[in-house]
């Protein structure tokens, strides 16, 4: 299998370097694994937090091993992982192409996606789609990391985009304010063609007026498959509707489909 290296470069005012101190770096490892894993599920399911059993795909590309660190004087260390790319691991998510031509693509990895989603929460896009409420809540989690006698930023250097991802004070309080700004989660109803399922991830996408598309997440307790005949009809999906912080709706979590 094909990997590659992707790293974490932490800057502080001292106590990083070759020897860093636990407390500095201990925080950022023990949260990297559910960090990488909500950042894959928003990408590919645009849901941090689905529910029930995680497929095994979506855990295989948030899989990262810890090679080790090096440093640049005593304010910097670059924490080393290896990931393999999304092609190598979660094939499966590709084999319908067109679910995701607006998502993750073959030869990312989850380190690209994190610096995607830290550049539009630290720029404030309340349009995006690469967070909902839990993940701006995993980011505000990294609260305490910054500050005095803490992290002054972490950056991701190497992730294959125009610009580095970078998490600090600011971007943190960004998660904050757009959190406030987004609507709380409501019953919703919409009416579309149904376009495109994916029933081993449990993803229907409807276009709606205008050409709008609207993605759902299937938490019915029918099978998804049992709705093939659907496909390419007018359909209403009910739901509970997740809106991003422009207050345009994100996902419906659904639990009622039928014809229109």
């Amino acid at each position: 299998m094909n990997t590659v290296e992707r790293s974490f470069r932490l800057e502080a005012q001292s106590g990083l370097g070759a020897k860093p101190r636990p407390e500095l770096i201990g925080p950022v490892l023990t949260h990297l694994h559910d960090t990488l894993q909500d950042t894959v599920r928003m990408g590919f399911l645009h849901t941090s937090r689905a529910r029930g059993r995680i497929p095994a795909s979506i855990k295989a590309a948030a899989d990262v091993r810890y090679l080790g660190h090096s440093a640049e004087g005593d304010s910097v260390t670059v924490l080393r992982f290896e990931v393999a790319p999304f092609g190598e691991v979660a094939a499966d998510l590709f084999s319908q192409a067109r679910l995701w031509e607006d998502g993750p693509q073959p030869e990312e990895t989850a380190f690209e996606l994190l610096a995607a989603t830290l550049e539009d929460v630290g720029s404030r896009r309340s349009e995006s789609s690469r967070f909902d409420p839990g993940m701006l809540r995993r980011i505000g989690s990294y609260r305490k990391l910054f500050g005095r006698d803490g992290l002054s930023s972490i950056l991701l250097p190497d992730v294959t985009l125009y610009k580095s991802g970078r998490l600090d004070a600011s971007v943190v309080e960004s998660a904050r304010e757009l959190t406030h700004a987004t609507p709380q989660p409501r019953r919703v109803r919409v009416a579309g063609r149904l376009d495109l399922m994916g029933a081993s991830q449990g993803v229907l996408k409807l276009h709606v007026a205008a050409g709008g598309i609207v993605t759902a997440i299937w938490e019915g307790e029918e099978a998804l498959d049992q709705f093939a005949p659907l496909f390419n009809k007018d359909v209403v999906c009910e739901g509970l509707g997740v809106f991003r912080p422009s207050g345009t709706l994100l996902r419906i979590d659904a639990d009622a489909l039928a014809p229109a």
